[in-house]
C-alpha cells in the first residue's frame, strides 16, 4: 500500500514539474518587454485593457568642446491597448507621441489568430522581427536615455511596417524553447538612397506603407532561449527598395537591400548581457558607388549590475543599476570614414520596476565622409515611467 502510495506521490511531482516546465516555455511571454508583455494595462470596458509610457529627457552635449545640444525634451508618450477578443483571436495596437506631438505614429496594430503555439498569423502593422531591440525597447524596458546607435541609425528603429505572416514557438526539452517569426511586408522605399546628402541612410526609406515597387519584402527572426533571461536570436530583411518601373516600363534594374543581425541577451550571477551586431548590404547604381555605401555594419553590448534593492526604505521594490555599453557603426564600409564610436556609463535608479530615473556620462568620436574625427561628450538624465 505504501509502495503504490509513493509511486502515486512521485508521478505527480513528476507531472508536475513537466506543467511547470510547460508553462515556462510557452506562457511565458514571447519577447519579454514585447507587444503583450506590458504593465499597468487596465480594462476600462468590454475587452480591450490600456496602459502606455511616457519618457523625458535632459541633455548637455558638446562637440569639440562647443555646445551642440541642451535642454529638456518630451521625447516620447506612447498609449497601447490589446485585447483578447476570443480564445483565439486578440487585437493590439499602440501609439506613439515624439518629440511634444509633433510626430504622431501608429507603432503597431495587428490582429493574432491563433491556431497552435507553434503556428499563429498575424497581419497588419508590425514591429519588425528585425533583432530583439526593435520588438522590446520600450523606455522603462532599457536601462540607457538613448537608444543604440545600430538600431537608430542600421535597423531603424523603432522600424514599424505593413505585414502579413506568421510566428510560434516550440518547446525543445526542459525549460527551453525556440520562437520563430516570419512577414512579408512592402520593405523600404528610395528614401535609403534619395533623402540623405549624407549618403546611404536606411532609416529613411521607412514609412513605405504604399509599396513603391510592387515586390514583397521578408523579414524574419529565429530565437532560443534555453532558460528564463537567456535568448539568442538571429534575424535578416531582405527586399527591393528602388522604384524600378512606371505604367509597366522598366526604366532601373530591381536593386535589394539585405540587413542581417545576430542578437544575445543572458544573465549571469546578477550581471545582465545584451548585445546586437548587425550588417547591411545595398544595391545602388552604378554610378553612385564610392559615393553612397553599399556596405554597412554595427553593434554595440551592454552590462547591466543591479544591486541595493529595497535600500530606499520608504521604497521596499526600488534599486540601482550600474550600465555601461559600447556602440560602433560603419556607415559606409569602403571608406575609412563616416563612422561613430560611443561609450556610454552610468546609474539607474528604479524606484519600481516600472519606472526609472537614468543618469548616463557618454563619450565618444564621429568620423564624417573624409574622416574628418569630432570628439562628443555628454550628459544625459531622463525620467520614464509605465502607466
Amino acid at each position: 500500500m505504501m509502495r503504490h502510495l509513493l509511486i502515486a506521490i512521485a508521478a505527480l511531482l513528476v507531472a508536475g514539474s513537466a506543467r511547470a516546465q510547460q508553462a515556462d516555455t510557452t506562457d511565458r511571454p514571447f519577447v519579454r518587454g514585447g507587444v503583450y508583455d506590458k504593465p499597468f494595462q487596465h480594462r476600462l470596458a468590454g475587452r480591450a485593457v490600456f496602459g502606455g509610457y511616457a519618457e523625458v529627457h535632459w541633455r548637455h552635449e558638446r562637440a569639440d568642446g562647443l555646445l551642440v545640444d541642451g535642454g529638456f525634451e518630451a521625447k516620447r508618450f506612447n498609449l497601447f491597448a490589446n485585447a483578447r477578443v476570443s480564445d483565439f483571436v486578440r487585437f493590439a495596437a499602440e501609439l506613439e507621441f515624439e518629440e511634444g506631438g509633433r510626430e504622431v505614429s501608429l507603432e503597431f496594430a495587428a490582429m493574432d489568430l491563433r491556431l497552435h503555439p507553434a503556428l499563429s498569423l498575424r497581419g497588419g502593422i508590425i514591429l519588425s522581427p528585425l533583432g530583439r531591440f526593435n520588438l522590446a525597447h520600450d523606455s522603462p524596458l532599457t536601462e540607457f536615455t538613448d537608444r543604440p546607435l545600430v538600431s537608430t541609425e542600421i535597423i531603424g528603429v523603432a522600424l514599424s511596417e505593413p505585414a502579413i505572416g506568421a510566428f510560434g514557438r516550440v518547446r525543445t526539452g526542459g525549460a527551453s524553447r525556440l520562437t520563430w517569426e516570419l512577414y512579408a511586408t512592402n520593405g523600404f522605399s528610395d528614401g535609403v538612397v534619395t533623402a540623405s546628402e549624407a549618403g546611404t541612410r536606411i532609416p529613411a526609406g521607412r514609412g513605405n506603407f504604399k509599396d513603391n515597387n510592387g515586390s514583397p519584402a521578408l523579414v524574419g527572426r529565429v530565437a532560443w532561449s534555453p532558460r528564463l533571461g537567456t535568448e539568442f536570436g538571429l534575424s535578416a530583411h531582405r527586399g527591393q527598395w528602388n522604384t524600378h518601373a512606371s505604367e509597366g516600363v522598366a526604366f532601373d534594374a530591381r536593386r535589394s537591400l539585405t540587413i542581417a543581425v545576430l542578437d544575445v541577451e543572458a544573465e549571469w550571477r546578477g550581471v545582465l548581457l545584451q548585445g546586437e551586431a548587425a550588417t547591411a548590404a545595398i544595391a545602388v547604381p552604378d554610378g553612385l558607388h564610392g559615393i553612397y555605401a553599399t556596405r554597412q555594419a554595427g553593434g554595440y553590448v551592454e552590462v547591466v549590475r543591479e544591486f541595493a534593492r529595497g535600500l530606499v526604505r520608504t521604497m521596499p521594490q526600488s534599486s540601482f543599476a550600474a550600465k555601461a555599453r559600447f556602440d560602433a557603426i560603419d556607415l559606409n564600409r569602403h571608406v575609412r570614414g563616416d563612422a561613430v564610436v560611443r561609450f556610454t556609463a552610468g546609474l539607474t535608479f528604479r524606484p519600481t520596476r516600472d519606472s526609472a530615473i537614468k543618469f548616463d556620462l557618454v563619450r565618444g568620436r564621429d568620423r564624417d565622409q573624409f574622416n574628418n574625427p569630432t570628439e562628443r561628450a555628454a550628459v544625459l538624465v531622463s525620467l520614464t515611467t509605465y502607466f
